[in-house]
């Protein structure tokens, strides 16, 4: 069996790769929450109990990260070197245009059908996003660049969750 300390994909058995196969990683899922849940170790030592309790956090922990496309990317940086929640000054200048407009399109815009089709640009912003990240991590291997990428699906989703705040205020509203 794998250690606590060993990263996410080793804990599963399944390659360092943003491509991931859901189905193996599913599976390995429930074969480890199978192995190791506490209920299997009740009767257990108090070191069994508390090392099954640990093992079944660190096993959700694990999927919930790998299960997550943009977790999984932002975590490979992190595997890779990269610091893809730190200082965001790598961002291109065409994405800091992008938010200013979306910024004051999201400002500007009073109704439902305005806002859905900013969420719809934005949405398939993130999916371009992790397009590209998945090219530059598993064919590239340019972490420094899928850095820069993880950066911008950051700032996306951040703003996703804002917009969809504005359509949730609108919606209460009627």
């Amino acid at each position: 069996m794998a250690s606590l300390s060993d990263d996410d994909f080793a804990i599963f058995g399944l390659p360092r790769s943003f491509a991931l196969d859901d189905k193996a990683l599913t599976a390995s899922y429930l074969s480890l929450q199978n192995q190791t849940h506490p209920d299997r170790f009740a009767d257990g030592t108090a070191a069994e109990k508390r090392l099954a309790v640990q093992w079944a956090t660190r096993i959700n922990e694990a999927y919930k990260r790998l299960s997550n496309p943009m977790d999984r990317a932002l975590y490979l940086c992190e595997l890779n070197g990269e610091d893809p929640r730190g200082r965001q000054s790598n961002l291109p200048p065409a994405l800091l245009m992008q938010q200013i407009e979306w910024r004051e399109t999201l400002d500007e815009t009073k109704t439902e059908e305005g806002l859905e089709e900013l969420l719809d640009e934005v949405m398939a912003e993130k999916k371009r996003c992790l397009s590209k990240i998945a090219v530059q991590l598993d064919t590239e291997r340019d972490y420094a660049a899928a850095n820069g990428t993880a950066h911008a699906l950051l700032f996306v989703d951040k703003f996703i969750t804002e917009v969809k705040k504005h359509l949730d205020y609108l919606e209460d509203a009627k």
